[in-house]
């Protein structure tokens, strides 16, 4: 029932009531776009409702809506990797504030179409890696088949074995201006989109919720459900629940961020190759307390990339031993290996004769007109069209997917037309094509208002096979293919581009894919139920590699807000009212920045001349110098880039303020005046303060959290212990000057002045920053923290001893709280205080030490440089750029 105060979709008069408003859609838009039906003079649905509903919020609204949503797609890091070899960089996701509706009539006809194609390609699958009857009979060409370096040998099971399952389908699809829709093709390896759609759709319930109050737009979440459910029977476990990993290939793959979303979504745990081991024809998951089972892997990555047997070792390590454990049976992966042999835009333009040979039925949704040249009849024309360039077409690789480098015949005279006729002639079978196309063009917002550009959509459906048996594959086996309610749309200036599988090219963006509904849809929960009741438990383990980042995210953030915090009071300074060479407190400074690496060394020295140009220049380039591996920049960088590592370990509102600490970092420029950095250095503190503010009170103290404390600590405490050793290293005692700088740069004046009021003293500075295991700035608090982390931490030894690292904390727990400040405070002949000089520098040593071996115990080292290698190179056949499932 829809509360009294609620507009309907369609008659939302926004937020200015009923103010008139600038409409959205104007009459030249609509006639020159050819997905919406004017036809009768009116707009037809499924636009009529949202036009009308889009026309009452007016342009100025829609447009700060589109903000919005930009802004949110800022905090989630939504971004989609651009590969290059050298550099890894991230384009923000651009997501289109008008959707793409579909009505269900159109829709229905769309779901039987893929389901029809799901079902298909499930049972090619099937025979190609078990009876191969369908090869045998010239049902399929054998040399599309074992020609396609994506036919896995290795992954061939005897005909009494049941051949894996897979559970994830994506189809590109273009819909003509005539209202016909075609596939383009498929994605049956690891299909990318699915993350991204579910995003789209989050962002848009959020900017324009009033269409989804009325129920009319078809839910994402029961196809989850499905996909959840499949990869659960797969598991063998019927009355508790599997262990499910989705395998990526790290923050530098091109679909990162919605590997990340997607398994938080589904619940699933967020895996790289070098997280799984095998032992035994078992897989394993490497986590801080031992090995944990992995029942079921979600593969986000290629086949070649999953076993050193299925690729070469240049391009990806994989898991030794997978595709083994894969055959024994003790672990289901989907999509399955070899899959990718299915992508083959050869097979894929045999499909319409294919479902009439094994179905026994016409496909369903016609393929764009696309050819394979290993038959001598398409052959022997398409080269007649070729010379004669009576037909403009483009080709490439019957065995690669089609986002491979192309030729288009258009852009080819001359001996290049003979090179190509040539290439075509040698290795027909290798060589495949598609007839120019245009899709429809659909309304688009920018910021000069709406546009139309051509589109293109993306569908995904799961498979379920059951009672799979060795019998040979038929209609009759029970294939269900359940349909996503909904898509990734996308748009492009260009056709080619978008029918070309989906590339993510230059000026393309996304829209959310509406299914609408006649009548209102229910609510799905995500939520499965195990006849065996959950064992109750508090905490999880942790995978070493993830621990090994939160250790550095911790690491990284301390030293950065340090440093930030050191060169924050010398810019006060260096900006006051008092002459520099007269700031009684600058030689520490100078001596802290050395030793800290914020400036040269040599101007710590005592005979070191210096002037507010000289400080500011080594300021600005400790803050700027992209070349200095310890300059802010780089520093927070690294927090960055080790956060984007665990960011399914981080919560929403954590990841919101990193995007602010990252937003700080593109606003450091050179150019600004001093006054703009002191405000830009206060506000990144600020930020990092609420990260740590926000992990303290949020995070549950599991192992995760332990880790990036013990960071935080072990770094704080090495800055505490350098900045007091810059204290003692001049000529003279510390004055006032000097202690109270300290006190600045620790944060720690007002704990320091509440206590004793406004007399400065050196021991009980001393007592505060060194000793007091109540103060969170002091090296005792530090080191009291990282004693009770380490003794929470899993025990490798076979009896109770302590370990390596334990001995070195109460080592120095135990000399810090036997620590007398008056023998501290005793002068020596060569040194000013030397006791404590002695005690500072045990302090930092071991430290270090204590790091290292937190490393070597706990923590693996993840090689994060991965090369992608041509997977065609060398075969006779047209060479791909780059192999990646793109968008």
């Amino acid at each position: 029932m829809r509360p009294t105060n609620e507009s309907i979709p369609g008659n939302d008069p926004g937020p200015s009531g009923t103010k008139s408003v600038t409409p959205v859609f104007t009459t030249e838009i609509l006639n020159q776009s050819t997905a919406v039906d004017l036809s009768n003079g009116k707009m037809q649905p499924p636009w009529d409702g949202l036009a009308k509903y889009l026309n009452s919020l007016g342009t100025a609204e829609l447009s700060q809506r589109w903000k919005k949503a930009r802004q949110i797609i800022h905090e989630h890091g939504s971004a989609y990797n651009v590969f290059n070899p050298t550099t890894a960089t991230e384009r923000p996701w651009t997501l289109d504030p008008i959707p793409l509706p579909i009505s269900s009539r159109t829709w229905q006809n769309l779901e039987y179409g893929i389901q029809q194609r799901t079902k298909l390609l499930s049972l090619i699958f099937k025979d190609i890696y078990g009876r191969q009857e369908f090869i045998n009979k010239r049902v399929i060409p054998a040399e599309l088949i074992f020609g396609n370096p994506g036919f896995l040998r290795q992954c061939r099971f005897r005909g009494d074995r049941v051949t894996p399952d897979h559970h994830l389908f994506s189809s590109d699809l273009i819909c003509l201006a005539d209202g016909r829709w075609q596939v383009t093709s498929h994605g049956t390896q690891d299909p990318a989109g699915i993350g991204y759609a579910l995003e789209n759709r989050v962002i848009l319930t959020r900017i324009l919720p009033r269409m989804f109050h009325s129920k009319k737009v078809q839910r994402l979440a029961p196809f989850f459900k499905y996909l959840n459910l499949s990869l659960m029977e797969i598991s063998g476990q019927k009355q508790q629940e599997p262990h499910i990993v989705m395998l990526c290939d790290g923050p530098f793959g091109a679909h990162y961020f919605e590997q990340v979303f997607l398994a938080r979504y589904l619940g699933y745990t967020l895996v790289e190759a070098n997280d799984l081991t095998t032992r035994g024809d078992w897989v394993f998951l490497k986590t801080l307390g031992g090995l944990q089972r992995v029942d079921v892997i979600l593969r986000r990555i290629p086949d070649y990339a999953c076993d050193p047997l299925l690729g070469s070792s240049r391009t990806f390590p994989g898991i030794p031993g997978l595709l083994q454990a894969v055959r024994a049976g003790n672990v289901a992966i989907s999509n399955a290996l070899g899959s990718g042999v299915l992508q083959s835009p050869g097979l894929f333009a045999l499909l319409p004769k294919l479902c009439r040979d094994i179905l026994g039925e016409p496909l369903l949704l016609e393929n764009v007109d696309t050819f394979w040249l290993g038959s001598p009849d398409v052959l022997q024309r398409v080269v007649e069209e070729i010379k004669n360039n009576t037909r403009p077409m483009t080709l490439y690789s019957a065995f690669s997917p089609a986002h491979t480098r192309v030729v288009n015949t258009q852009t080819l005279a001359g001996p290049k037309i003979q090179e190509l006729i040539n290439a075509i002639q040698t290795t027909p079978y290798a060589w495949a094509g598609h007839y120019p196309v245009e899709p429809c063009t659909a309304p688009v917002w920018s910021e000069q208002g709406v546009k139309n550009r051509y589109t293109a959509m993306r569908m995904f459906s799961t498979a379920i096979m059951e009672n799979a048996g060795t019998a040979p594959a038929k209609i009759t086996d029970q294939v269900e293919a359940a349909v996503m309610s909904g898509g990734l749309a996308r748009v492009a200036d260009d056709s080619e581009t978008l029918v070309l599988s989906g590339t993510q090219g230059k000026g393309q963006g996304a829209k959310d894919a509406w299914c609408l509904s006649e009548r209102p849809t229910g609510f799905k929960s995500m939520l499965h139920r195990f006849t065996t009741p959950l064992e109750i438990h508090r905490g999880s383990d942790l995978p070493s590699r993830v621990a090994d980042n939160m250790l550095w995210l911790g690491r990284y953030m301390e030293r950065t807000e340090g440093m930030l915090r050191v060169i924050r009071s010398v810019l006060m300074r260096v900006h006051s009212e008092t002459q520099l060479d007269k700031v009684r407190e600058m030689p520490f400074f100078l001596r802290a920045m050395a030793s800290l690496k914020i400036i040269a060394a040599d101007l710590g020295r005592p005979d070191a001349s210096f002037s507010v140009s000289l400080i500011e220049k080594e300021l600005y380039r400790s803050i700027y110098g992209v070349q200095i591996q310890s300059s802010i920049l780089n520093c927070l960088n690294n927090a960055i880039q080790v956060a984007d590592r665990v960011r399914d370990r981080l919560s929403d509102d954590s990841w919101q303020i990193l995007g602010r600490i990252e937003k700080g970092l593109v606003r450091i420029d050179p150019k600004n005046q001093s006054a703009q950095i002191l405000e830009m250095l206060s506000d990144i503190i600020l930020n990092m303060s609420a990260f740590s503010g926000l992990a303290l009170e949020s995070m549950t103290r599991g192992m995760g959290w332990r880790f990036m404390d013990m960071g935080r600590r072990i770094e704080r405490a090495l800055h505490m212990t350098t900045v007091m050793r810059s204290l003692i290293q001049g000529d003279t005692i510390p004055d006032a000057n000097d202690l109270e700088a300290v006190l600045e740069v620790a944060d720690s004046r007002i704990t320091y002045h509440t206590r004793y009021r406004t007399t400065i003293h050196m021991e009980p500075l001393v007592d505060l920053l060194l000793l007091d295991e109540i103060n969170p700035r002091s090296v005792g608090f530090q080191l009291a923290a990282l004693y009770s982390h380490l003794e929470s931490l899993p025990n490798s030894q076979p009896f109770s001893f302590r370990t390596k690292e334990e001995k070195i904390i109460l080592d120095l727990t135990t000399r810090l709280r036997l620590a007398d400040t008056q023998e501290l405070m005793k002068p020596g002949e060569k040194d000013v205080l030397p006791n404590l000089e002695v005690l500072l520098e045990k302090l930092n040593k071991d430290l270090e030490r204590l790091a290292d071996s937190i490393t070597q115990h706990y923590l693996s080292r993840i090689e994060t440089e991965k090369q992608l290698n041509g997977q065609f190179e060398g075969k006779g056949y047209p060479v791909a750029e780059m192999v990646n499932n793109e968008i």
